[in-house]
């Protein structure tokens, strides 16, 4: 199995799992990666996912999205807060459905990383101007739990669908469908967020 930087840890325990992929990855790129045997499934988000030949998409469930970024501290009075501030997404061609998301709410500029480590992805919080939307549950693991990010809700709610893309002819396994009923359990899960976020910037 394999997925995207931030879903990685849904995939935590359950099974093998594919390193971190070196590039963001297309839809059609992941579904090549299925016809030839790669990989055995994929879990990606997406709206309304369009009819692959020879793949079942498997619903997994879905949840609110919240935005991570660094806001002033009591430490940094001396640091003026920025004048705006800018979402944080993975490239459009791997995360459409996010990308036509913010895209939608119209409030800020999106600004497209490819980088696919999360140190990356920090440093580019550091400079404090940045809102990147994820799931409450990636803000509890390593190493974002320890970046002393500040979790904020989206002006408008954020719903992210989340699917598993398997071949056609395992669809129906027991151990695919055992798989899609652990991953919809810790995706309801993440609902229930225990730590309230702070309202979002202006």
């Amino acid at each position: 199995m394999a997925t995207g930087l931030f879903h990685q840890h849904l995939l935590d325990g359950l099974t093998p799992v594919e390193p971190t992929p070196l590039l963001w990855r297309s839809l059609n790129q992941w579904s090549e990666l299925l016809r030839e045997g790669e990989l055995e499934a994929v879990l990606l988000a997406s709206d309304c996912p369009a009819p692959l030949e020879g793949m079942a998409w498997l619903p997994l469930g879905r949840w609110g999205l919240l935005l991570a970024c660094r806001l002033r501290g009591p430490d940094s009075d001396a640091t003026p807060p920025p004048r705006c501030f800018r979402f944080l997404a993975p490239p459009l061609a791997a995360a459409p459905a996010l990308h036509h998301a913010l895209q939608e709410q119209q409030l800020a500029a999106i600004t497209p990383l490819d980088a696919v480590a999360a140190s990356d992805w920090l440093a580019e919080l550091q400079r404090g101007d940045g809102l990147l939307p994820v799931s409450p549950s990636l803000l509890q693991t390593s190493p974002w739990r320890e970046a002393s990010l500040t979790a904020v809700w989206p002006w408008e709610p954020l719903v992210e669908r989340l699917w598993l893309l398997v071949p056609q002819k395992i669809a129906s396994h027991a151990a695919v469908q055992a798989m899609a009923a652990r991953l919809r359990e810790r995706i309801a899960a993440a609902e229930h967020w225990p730590a309230a976020p702070r309202s979002c910037p202006p």
